[in-house]
């Protein structure tokens, strides 16, 4: 799995002292961001994007039924569920919310119980729908990049989009796709892509010979490897051998291509953070992606 985050939870209540409470109550296991007014829970969300908003409907100004019909009606925060928790007790209340898409209600004074099972049961859901939308983008990614190669589409576009689309889908800080040179002597970035907040040192379309030892060990641990096709920083012995080479981040993926049985590219993934741990389900995408580019190598000339 990933090394773990913190889920997030925006709380929005006029009430600091109601802030406080649930800033105490849930911040052992969350990250709690507090705002006192509906326009700048508005604002919060869309900058934040949390996993959860708990939102208080009775507030001066902008009141919660205002703020959660912008919210669901705005494209950037309408999938943010929503925990209503406020003192309106009645039955026309708590309607109000639900059609207006809130998706669950807690009546104050609460239970502290009451609340931290709500937030877990409510972040299970989110959990559950971002593995099953991200399922969905790599299946797209994969269709998106076999269709390609079948229609002789633009090669140079498909990879660089095809990159872009990883990094951005594994959040990474950096994706290359390096070609070994037809002596096997060095590895050359032929396309790459860096996430805009990341400083890279290099840029997209530069061609940077790598130290052509690594292609060796690349070649050499796949063999120890027993056809594990995919080498990467979770095992620390292959970390071991590698990192000497990598002159960018520590945790990384490294998987081959193959032309006619042999190695004639690498697909470099990386990440900034240092700890991250890989899951079996990034691992096995990664491999699937190199095997749907190795069609490109295998169907030119």
């Amino acid at each position: 799995m990933d090394k773990a985050a913190k889920n997030t939870i925006l709380i929005i209540d006029d009430e600091p002292a109601n802030i406080i409470t649930l800033r105490h109550m849930l911040g052992p296991d969350y990250t709690i961001y507090g705002v006192t007014e509906g326009l700048s829970g508005i604002t919060a969300a869309k900058l934040q994007k949390p996993d959860v908003i708990l939102l208080d409907i009775i507030m001066p100004g902008m009141d919660g039924y205002e703020v959660l019909a912008h919210l669901k009606s705005t494209e950037e925060t309408q999938d943010i569920p929503v925990i209503i928790v406020t003192q309106l007790s009645n039955e026309e209340s708590e309607e109000k919310g639900l059609i207006l898409g809130a998706e669950d209600y807690i009546q104050k004074p609460f239970s502290s119980l009451i609340v931290k099972l709500r937030v877990k049961n409510m972040l299970k859901v989110v959990t559950r729908n971002h593995r099953i939308n991200k399922l969905m983008q790599q299946q797209a990614l994969l269709k998106s990049i076999s269709y390609s190669i079948l229609t002789e589409s633009d090669v140079n576009s498909l990879i660089v989009d095809s990159l872009c689309k990883i990094g951005e889908l594994m959040d990474l800080s950096h994706v290359c796709l390096y070609k070994i040179s037809d002596d096997s002597s060095s590895l050359i970035c032929q396309s790459e892509w860096s996430d805009p907040d990341h400083i890279s040192e290099t840029d997209v379309g530069y061609k940077q010979e790598q130290n052509a030892v690594l292609v060796q060990c690349i070649n050499d641990l796949l063999i120890r490897n027993e056809g594990d096709l995919c080498l990467h920083s979770n095992d620390k012995y292959v970390k071991n051998i590698i990192e000497p080479y990598r002159n960018n981040s520590h945790s990384f993926i490294t998987v081959p291509i193959f032309k006619m049985g042999d190695i004639c590219a690498v697909i470099d993934l990386s990440s900034d953070d240092d700890g991250r741990i890989w899951s079996e389900n990034e691992l096995t995408f990664i491999v699937m992606v190199a095997n749907a580019l190795s069609g490109i190598y295998n169907s030119s000339s």
